[in-house]
């Protein structure tokens, strides 16, 4: 197999063993990809037509997201490492380049957010509980209502 992209040069100085890219979404028409990487603190896009990659633009907040959801210019996600755990929200600016962080959920109810899905205005977040050992349940997702909109409604 042959990489598609390689994302080492926007990361100088990332050492390979720490590679971490989590979620991956894409704008509707697929011409923009957004990848996590919470090793980095980042989400880093790329263009799939010049597979350039640039750092999206969140300011100064901590974004090192594990999965994601892009819902419109919403970027939803779960954050279990450099942050409190729980699922952040980005409003994007049109061109996904850009962003401010607008909703932070956190708290007990959430164990080392792994992934997320977004159905109507509920989110539905996977906790790993990756610092328990293998086989140990109880394995949980929480529910909670989308911030974005209870905003609208």
């Amino acid at each position: 197999m042959e990489p598609w992209a390689d994302l080492r040069g926007a990361l100088p100085g990332f050492p390979d063993r720490y590679w971490l890219l989590n979620g991956i979404v894409a704008d509707p028409a697929g011409r923009t990809l957004l990848v996590a990487s919470n090793g980095t603190e980042a989400v880093w896009r790329i263009d799939a037509s010049t597979r350039e990659v640039s750092r999206l633009d969140l300011g100064d907040a901590s974004f090192g997201a594990d999965g994601m959801v892009l819902h419109g210019r919403n970027l939803y996600a779960v954050l279990n490492y450099g942050a409190p755990h729980g699922v952040y929200v980005a409003r994007l600016d049109a061109r996904l380049r850009s962003g401010t962080v607008v909703h932070r959920v956190t708290g007990d109810r959430f164990d080392l957010p792994t992934t997320l899905a977004r159905h109507d205005c509920r989110l539905y977040v996977v906790n790993s509980q990756n610092d328990e050992p293998p086989g140990t349940p109880p394995y949980t997702v929480t529910a909670l209502d989308d911030p974005v909109c209870q905003q609208r409604g």
